[in-house]
């Protein structure tokens, strides 16, 4: 749309009435991330079952998302150094 109206303003000369009705795109509302206090990870990590419990110890100690952490392979997993390998 600023294309067009520079084109036809400074360009051309002409001005375009029906385009004084056309609205602008809104931009959309921006998400407020919170970040949680340790004490608040310790007590939801605490209120959760065991595997599920894993599963978020997991997916919070590495970054990664939830189909991530499902994926997950046991030959994913290198436990004599204790670390995630991406294959």
């Amino acid at each position: 749309m600023s294309a067009l109206l520079l084109l036809y303003h400074e360009v051309l000369g002409m001005g375009l009435p029906w385009l004084d009705g056309v609205q602008h795109p809104r931009t959309p509302k921006r998400i407020i991330f919170s970040v949680l206090t340790v004490a608040e990870v310790v007590a939801l990590l605490s209120a959760l079952s065991a595997d599920m419990a894993l599963l978020a110890r997991l997916l919070y100690g590495t970054s990664t998302r939830l189909m991530e952490g499902l994926r997950l392979r046991v030959k994913d997993v290198d436990f004599d150094l204790g670390v995630v390998v991406e294959l």
